[in-house]
């Protein structure tokens, strides 16, 4: 869990690149600050999101909460029974 983080880079609260499968089950993403993204993943190969929350995050740019790249075809990749609320 990440709470009331800040960050002078891409990513508030994780900053995953160049890596293979990313998983996190339980994530809680609240309340962090960042140029870009408070969990930032770059030239991963999949993600797997679940049960986790991301509220009222606050990035100077698009996206507040989640970006992603993936290195191999994203058809891969889930979101489930993931929340995103109040980022900006």
């Amino acid at each position: 869990s990440f709470s009331e983080c800040t960050a002078a880079n891409d990513g508030g609260g994780m900053r995953v690149f160049n890596s293979g499968d990313v998983a996190l089950e339980g994530a809680s993403v609240v309340g962090c600050t960042s140029p870009q993204a408070a969990l930032h993943l770059t030239g991963i190969e999949r993600l797997a999101l679940t049960n986790s929350h991301f509220v009222d995050n606050i990035a100077s740019q698009s996206p507040a909460a989640l970006f992603f790249t993936s290195r191999i075809a994203a058809s891969g990749s889930l979101l489930r029974s993931t929340t995103f609320f109040g980022n900006s």
